[in-house]
């Protein structure tokens, strides 16, 4: 039976959140911010000359403006005692989750852009996730390279 270190139970949010800075900053990423405010966190850096951002807003709260919510949280764990328990394992899992994002790119099978276009800010400020969810107005880039 899994304990709760090992479901990320009892890792801090802190230890968590300098592991995701650590893994990220290994492959060149700079510019690494947490910022948390009503409710919502969110994890930016720069990465090859781009920009990307995380954005997490714990179960429960308020719907956001922009219509971005983060996933449910997962069925097969008993539900936390505390919104502490509930954050340590969100930044347990999104450490998890960068984690084998970035050993997918170590291992050639994808590139970094590639693992991490949901993520990657457009010119307007919005992530590429955000820009083509159902309901999102459609937009165009701007064409790049000389136009015959």
């Amino acid at each position: 039976m899994a304990t709760n270190y090992v479901r990320g139970a009892s890792i801090t949010c802190a230890a968590s959140r300098a592991e995701i800075q650590e893994m990220l900053s290994r492959y060149g990423a700079t510019g690494f911010r947490t910022v948390s405010e009503n409710g919502r966190t969110i994890i930016a850096f720069t990465a090859n000359r781009r920009r990307f951002r995380f954005l997490y807003e714990p179960p429960g709260s308020p719907e956001p403006a922009d219509g971005m919510r983060s996933p449910q949280k997962p069925r097969s764990l008993p539900p936390p005692k505390s919104h502490e328990e509930l954050s340590r394992r969100y930044w347990h899992k999104l450490s998890m989750l960068i984690r084998a994002k970035l050993e997918a790119v170590d291992a050639g099978i994808v590139t970094f852009e590639e693992e991490f276009l949901a993520y990657m800010v457009l010119p307007g400020g919005e992530t590429v996730a955000q820009n083509v969810r159902p309901g999102s107005p459609v937009r165009t880039l701007p064409a790049s390279g000389p136009r015959r």
